[in-house]
């Protein structure tokens, strides 16, 4: 599937600062699953919560508002986790 490499990781660090960073998430899964949309190759390139779920929805396809809460939640400890594994 074309979208799932990127060159940076643009993402917050802490994405459970204020709801913003799920809801963009959110937005990018539906924009994929449900709207039809296609993210153009320049809007892939650096890693954003919005894309991340764009690239999930266009992957995985439709799916509750709960489910795509746990999704979000994986990210952000899959997040957490490689920041820590990665070397200083």
């Amino acid at each position: 599937m074309d979208g799932l490499k990127y060159q940076h990781d643009g993402r917050s660090t802490e994405p459970d600062v204020d709801s913003s960073r799920k809801s963009r998430f959110k937005a990018g899964w539906n924009d994929a699953a449900i709207r039809g949309k296609e993210y153009g190759s320049e809007s892939l390139e650096t890693l954003y919560w919005q894309n991340l779920g764009y690239r999930l929805g266009k992957l995985l396809g439709a799916a509750s508002d709960e489910v795509q809460e746990e999704m979000y939640r994986l990210c952000v400890r899959q997040q957490a986790e490689t920041a820590i594994d990665r070397p200083a």
